[in-house]
């Protein structure tokens, strides 16, 4: 590859990882060359009005503000924070029209990265080290890297490749963290001299507490604000971890002394949460235990409630950790954030969380366990220590159970997608076709976990090994294992679960009309199936009219207990490559109206191909005696058996907020579920009205927010059915 050129396009991370080729550097050297020189030579700039620097992970980044895509850099080759290095279409036809005497030669470079960029497995968040970053510094963890480097360069022949090419890899990414380090002062140094005014004065705050953290340890709060910012981007600007517990003292510190003007920290956050919503980004989370064992909420904490409260935006998407200890005020202020109808910030269980982490088969420790972090939507692991798969994929209960009437046969798909199990009209007992939807979930259970295995494991040895992440999560320098290896102390895999009630009314269904009331006989049921309902309205009434799940009946809630059970114990029983287990989750982003489309109709009355419910509560519309009940049924669910998060959406009345008594009552109905064994509940505040008007004249609506999957997204972005989905929920009031 001619590394001429490729100076000459300002390819930096495609010119250092040829070059490494060229000199016969080994994998993962490559990579660390790539990024090298991509911090060696990229713009730095200070965009006017922010203070925030560096403000996006490459200047001048097409955002989602400026053009609607995902953080798109200018560059052919660049990296994101799932993919690594990564490569991009779009830049390469811009680059061909920029230099059309190159045209020839960028299509060669185009196809020969798409040779050797390879990709394996699911989708990983991750939450960056930040504690050890703000209170140690980066040359503290150079040190560490540098004296492994020199232990294993001492064993001679008997050192192992692997080891030493991986930290040689990370002492190339180091030494351009250090150069871009560099170069962001001098640029913020430099903004000093041009800017005028109340600018001024804070951008000599801002390049004064520059110098002052990231390298070494952060002294204040706009130091290790700043430092937090940098690690954030350097990790392509995924989810930033425990916020308010790393920055939280230095906060609290500096407001005593007078060091720090409130209303300059407050435009800071508010910064921040711009950033993340330009660059879609994802979690950042609040509260939650300390590793001591003590209530980790702080002013901090509140500030960036308010924060929520104040810009109306997707993202963050605010996780809000919860314990027995924390003040009702903080609830209570956490709770008129949400009224203004951002979604945030999501509310979770931390006792069961801590509690469960704890008992499982993870080698936790007290302390760590307490260090909850979430990726992404809320995918759970452990802030700046782990390696978590989120998501490694996902189950379709639901299309387990159209198997297991169907005999293991797809009759969407046309092809035997799972065992025999038996022709439904064959079943003499409800126990009988029970047996058969387990073992069809068992089955698929079985082939989701054999095809991730082999995917996982290609990590070890090729693909992007993620060093910017290995040297960002603690241990894996220490362990001399890439972050793909399972390098960091605690490893596990998320997965998430579709169509949860969608089966259990299923299976309720099938128990009442066709087992113990025989009001359907077998053949009529598999009839009206096949024909999507039509001429069969009637029966298809009558399966609307069973007991659903969500209304604190006993007769649906114990058959849904008996399901999930099953389908969760049953994945956690798989280890994955990397160390830990495969833990359960109901994550479902948009995708439940995707899950629904491979699924003809179902026992429940949905008919083909409409969307599954959208999270680990009751089918849109279905809970119909109230929240009270609606929880009571969730919380009979293992839930515990799920803590990779199961999602619950609730919709609430704009008036329930009308008043503090009734904002009380709602804070004393969450934590009665929490007490109960509720894990994780978010809450969208809108009515009907609003989102039928949205849909008519989306112009007026441009900020309407509603609460989806794991996390908010504009009302109008959503595809027409998603949005129906929505309208459908119970509009819940106390």
């Amino acid at each position: 590859m001619n590394l001429e050129i490729l100076k000459e396009l300002g390819e930096w991370a495609a010119l250092g990882y040829y070059e490494a080729l060229e000199q016969g550097l080994p994998w993962p050297v490559n990579y660390g060359r790539a990024m090298r020189r991509m911090y060696e030579n990229m713009d730095v700039i200070v965009p006017d009005g922010r203070y925030l620097i560096p403000s996006e992970p490459f200047a001048n980044s097409k955002t989602m503000e400026s053009s609607n895509v995902w953080t798109a850099t200018g560059f052919i080759l660049d990296f994101n924070h799932d993919l690594g290095l990564r490569i991009n279409q779009i830049f390469a036809d811009e680059k061909k029209a920029k230099f059309p005497q190159h045209a020839k030669f960028i299509d060669e470079l185009y196809a020969d990265l798409q040779r050797r960029l390879v990709r394996f497995g699911g989708y990983t968040h991750s939450n960056p080290d930040i504690r050890r970053v703000v209170n140690e510094g980066f040359l503290s963890m150079e040190k560490e890297l540098d004296s492994e480097l020199a232990a294993v360069k001492a064993q001679g022949d008997k050192a192992v490749p692997a080891e030493l090419n991986l930290l040689l890899g990370l002492k190339e990414y180091t030494t351009g963290i250090r150069s871009y380090y560099s170069r962001i002062h001098a640029a913020i140094m430099k903004s000093v001299e041009t800017a005028k005014g109340e600018r001024k004065k804070k951008l000599e705050i801002i390049s004064d507490s520059f110098s002052n953290c990231f390298m070494t340890p952060s002294e204040t709060f706009i130091g290790g604000f700043l430092a937090v910012n940098l690690t954030w981007m350097l990790d392509g600007c995924d989810s930033i971890g425990r916020f308010d517990q790393a920055l939280g003292p230095l906060f609290e510190k500096d407001l005593k002394s007078g060091e720090l003007d409130l209303q300059f920290a407050r435009e800071l956050l508010d910064e921040l949460w711009r950033n993340f919503e330009r660059m879609n980004s994802w979690n950042l989370q609040i509260g939650g235990w300390t590793p001591d064992g003590k209530d980790g909420c702080n002013e901090l904490t509140r500030e960036c409630i308010l924060a929520s409260a104040r810009n109306k935006l997707r993202r963050p998407n605010v996780a809000f950790r919860i314990t027995g200890k924390t003040p009702d005020s903080f609830l209570i202020e956490a709770l008129k954030a949400l009224s203004k109808g951002s979604g945030r910030p999501a509310l979770y269980n931390d006792d069961l969380y801590v509690k469960t982490l704890k008992s499982m088969d993870l080698g936790l420790t007290d302390e760590d366990s307490r260090e909850i972090g979430f990726g992404g939507c809320t995918e759970t692991m452990i802030a700046g220590l782990s390696n978590v798969g989120s998501l490694e994929g996902e189950i379709n209960l639901a299309k387990a159970l159209e198997l297991s009437i169907f005999d293991g046969f797809d009759p969407i798909g046309k092809f035997q997608a799972g065992p025999h199990t038996g022709r439904f009209e064959d079943f003499k007992t409800f126990d009988e076709f029970l047996a058969a939807l387990k073992r069809q979930i068992q089955y698929r259970t079985d082939s989701f976990v054999a095809a991730s295995q082999s995917e996982l494991a290609k990590r070890f040895t090729a693909g992007d090994p993620k060093l910017y992440r290995t040297f960002f999560t603690r241990d894996c320098v220490k362990n001399r294992k890439s972050f793909e290896a399972g390098g960091a102390r605690y490893n596990w895999a998320v997965v998430t679960y579709q169509g949860i009630a969608n089966t259990i009314d299923s299976a309720v269904a099938i128990r009442k009309s066709v087992f113990d009331e025989k009001s359907i006989s077998a053949e009529e049921l598999v009839r009206s199936l096949e024909s999507d309902f039509r001429g069969f309205e009637k029966i298809r009434r009558k399966l609307l009219a069973s007991p659903k799940f969500g209304n604190d009946d006993s007769y649906a809630d114990e058959i849904g207990k008996d399901i999930v059970s099953f389908a969760w114990k049953e994945l956690y029983s798989h280890e994955t490559p990397r160390g830990g287990r495969y833990i359960a989750s109901c994550i479902l982003f948009v995708t439940y109206l995707h899950a629904g489309r491979c699924v003809g109709a179902t026992p429940d009355g949905r008919k083909a191909f409409e969307a599954l419910v959208d999270s680990v509560g009751a089918v849109q519309g279905c809970d119909e005696k109230g929240p009270t009940a609606l929880l009571k049924s969730v919380s009979k669910l293992p839930l515990w058996l799920a803590a990779g998060t199961p999602v619950l959406n609730l919709r609430f009345q704009k008036s329930l907020f009308g008043s503090d008594d009734s904002v009380a009552k709602l804070a004393k109905l969450i934590r009665a579920f929490f007490k109960q064994g509720g894990m994780q509940i978010q809450i969208s505040v809108l009515d009907s009205k609003e989102m039928r008007n949205a849909q008519k004249n989306p112009e007026k609506y441009k900020d309407l927010i509603v609460r989806i999957g794991g996390y908010s997204e504009y009302f109008n972005g959503l595809e027409k059915e998603l949005q129906e989905t929505v309208i459908k929920r119970t509009e819940h009031g106390l």
